[in-house]
């Protein structure tokens, strides 16, 4: 299935959406959409389905499902995030409000900027951005394609964005060197106790940075060196974190959010993966297993063209 078809279909409430509590299963089955709980959906199906995951075993069971179901699910992982009602409906609501064709369309064209580069790549902006890219001669890509193929697991994120990762190892895919302003930033964690175990600090670094008006992180060697927050050095709130596991503060993501509707929707204040699809770029550090992913949103910086 293509994705426009996907989007379309999905608006027109022709896509069943699976979830995992009564509370969803209420409020999307009072606006008309079919709506199934996990345990009663057969994933042997071969059908297109839209899952939203708001509980840690039910995400569990699904991931175990990704080598055996026939059904395509496109998946909302809520719980990584904010698994909150409120929070689920403003990431839901979003994703109908976006036009799918000119997202796709940007988001193929990044990717060939990209492709085109020879190596390097610059982005810069008025607030004082300015980043330098490296890139080795094979990239790991998120998801370049506009087709959804029978049986394969989708974050809805991928449709809105463009995602270059460093999954392999440290650089493996880019390097980076500058420094970022940003507008935002989103958490996520793959595992219960990665959550548990980051909570406070997590929750310490993000109401810092909703609260405040002026942040910028400085990148040396593809790490974060420092975070600074209306002119005060904060970094101790990225050390605060359980990092030692992976990665440290080494850079693992490049993304380009393509979703020009957000910009005037978007509310910092939620945790959800839609706004890093906001359009503009964002840089993630972590891999969300063993230490929780952080992504640093700017609607503001852009490609400087050759």
């Amino acid at each position: 299935m293509d994705i426009r078809d996907f989007y379309r279909s999905l608006i027109q409430k022709q896509v069943p959406i699976i979830v995992d509590n009564s509370q969803l299963l209420t409020y999307l089955g009072d606006r008309g959409y079919e709506t199934i709980l996990f345990e009663n959906y057969d994933f042997t199906k071969n059908q297109v389905v839209f899952t939203i995951v708001s509980d840690y075993d039910c995400y569990r069971r699904l991931l175990a499902l990704s080598n055996s179901s026939i059904s395509t699910i496109v998946q909302l992982a809520a719980v990584r995030h904010d698994e909150s009602l409120e929070a689920i409906v403003y990431a839901f609501d979003r994703v109908l409000g976006c036009k799918i064709e000119e997202n796709l369309e940007r988001r193929s064209q990044i990717y060939d900027r990209i492709a085109n580069s020879s190596e390097e790549l610059y982005l810069a902006d008025e607030r004082g951005s300015e980043l330098k890219f490296w890139f080795a001669e094979t990239l790991e890509v998120v998801n370049s394609e506009n087709s959804l193929r029978a049986g394969y697991f989708y974050s809805i994120s991928e449709f809105w964005e463009t995602s270059i990762v460093n999954i392999q190892g440290n650089k493996s895919s880019f390097s980076v060197e500058g420094r970022l302003f940003f507008d935002g930033m989103i958490h996520g964690s793959t595992l219960p106790e990665t959550k548990e175990r980051n909570k406070e600090a997590l929750s310490c670094l993000f109401r810092a940075v909703t609260s405040s008006r002026k942040k910028y992180i400085d990148i040396e060697d593809n790490s974060i060196a420092r975070l600074v927050i209306d002119g005060q050095d904060k970094t101790s709130l990225l050390l605060d974190l359980d990092l030692d596991a992976e990665r440290k503060m080494s850079i693992t993501e490049i993304g380009f959010g393509c979703n020009a509707m957000l910009i005037k929707r978007v509310d910092w204040k939620v945790n959800s993966i839609i706004n890093r699809v906001i359009h503009g770029m964002h840089l993630g550090m972590g891999t969300a297993y063993k230490c929780p992913y952080v992504n640093f949103i700017s609607q503001t910086i852009k490609i400087v063209e050759d």
